[in-house]
């Protein structure tokens, strides 16, 4: 039944409208960019107008610049057989010992056994999973975007042999994400990659498509990938020796990459992103070496030492580096609190972040054996696949 109140409603409406269209994409785009990510779907709904304009690169990419700007950590972990994913902004007090911060809850799947985890790479992550289909293992790499929720399940690996090593990268050129599948066989104590396999997101139909490698070599098992600039980077052996393995992902040619001559490296604890370079990270008793790569071409490398007197390195499960340049970990097995151990490399100190929220939020009321924990950095993207 119409009448004053819903007139003035219809008015407001209407008045609301026309000043929307009346505002240029760009500014909007300016405005909604330093909006929270969960906010942006709700904008999403005002208008058609307004879903369309926020899902173009050039709004995503504007809110991608700013996200840069505020790094966060991510906790990927799987309890009572579903993948739970939390984040909270890192905390930029260097000077303070300990920082406080309360996670915030983004998303969870449900998982099959025994998956692999990949490194989040632009805000999206990459989980292999193993479920169940008509009574065999399959291999399905799900690509998720914890701060929107969205999920995508690619079709399942087909290979030959069951030992699969996956990695996910992003190609920046062609604003495209890419997952790289290759196999591991042991033929007369010989091991090496086959069967390489790449599927294109974004871009036509899902499907993978053979490619070749050149270069005899298999990934070592249990190691994440990182992504610098276009580039893959994988801790990988040949012939008993251990080297670093690049994928680019624009071209799908890889490499092989010598570690530095006498340094007698035979075990790599983590790949990091030093400032825009990789970084070979190796855990020992209470320090730890950065093998920094200076020079890809010319296979140029520096090394740093830090000490954490405090700090059995053995127990570390996830590595990486701040945007700021510290080396950050946490330990292996779930404990509450939770820290993470941040290593200043000027000042030689350790400082810890305290993440709350986790128990009291999301392990209430179930089982709360954490089966596998990954923890990173993390930047949100609200791009659609």
């Amino acid at each position: 039944m119409d009448g004053p109140g819903n007139s003035h409603l219809k008015i407001v409406r209407l008045n609301t409208q026309l000043s929307i269209m009346t505002i240029p994409d760009e500014l909007i785009i300016e405005i909604l960019s330093r909006l929270p990510a969960k906010s942006i779907a709700i904008c999403r709904t005002v208008s058609k107008e307004w879903e369309s304009l926020l899902r173009t690169p050039a709004f995503t990419d504007s809110f991608l610049a700013i996200s840069s700007a505020q790094p966060r950590i991510l906790l990927t972990f799987k309890c009572s057989g579903k993948w739970h994913y939390c984040s909270t902004l890192q905390p930029q007090h260097l000077d303070k010992e300990l920082s406080v911060v309360e996670a915030d809850y983004h998303m969870r799947l449900i998982g099959g056994s025994g998956p692999e985890s990949c490194l989040s790479v632009q805000g999206f992550t990459c989980l292999i999973d193993r479920p169940v289909l008509m009574g065999k293992n399959e291999r399905v790499p799900v690509i998720c975007n914890p701060c929107t929720g969205q999920h995508l399940t690619l079709p399942k690996v087909k290979a030959n042999n069951s030992d699969l090593r996956t990695f996910f990268g992003y190609d920046p050129i062609n604003k495209q994400f890419k997952v790289l599948c290759m196999t591991v066989t042991n033929y007369r104590k010989q091991v090496n990659s086959k069967e390489h396999q790449v599927l294109t997101i974004g871009k036509g139909r899902l499907c993978w498509r053979k490619i070749k490698c050149l270069f005899l070599h298999y990934p070592e098992r249990n190691r994440d990938g990182i992504c610098i600039d276009g580039i893959l980077y994988y801790v990988a052996r040949s012939d008993k020796t251990c080297l670093i393995a690049s994928f680019d992902i624009r071209s799908e040619e890889f490499r092989l990459i010598n570690m530095p001559e006498g340094s007698k490296l035979t075990y790599i604890s983590a790949l990091v992103n030093f400032k825009g370079k990789v970084c070979v990270v190796v855990y020992s008793g209470s320090h730890g070496e950065l093998w920094v790569l200076d020079d890809t071409h010319k296979e140029k490398w520096s090394k740093h030492i830090f000490v954490s007197p405090n700090t059995d390195f053995e127990g570390v499960k996830s590595t990486w580096v701040t945007d700021t340049g510290e080396i950050a970990w946490v330990i292996s097995s779930w404990k509450n609190p939770f820290y993470v151990f941040i290593y200043n490399m000027d000042s030689k100190r350790v400082r810890r972040v305290e993440i709350n929220g986790i128990e009291d939020n999301v392990l209430k009321g179930i089982d709360r054996y954490i089966s596998h924990l990954s923890v990173t950095n993390y930047v949100e993207n609200v791009m659609v696949l």
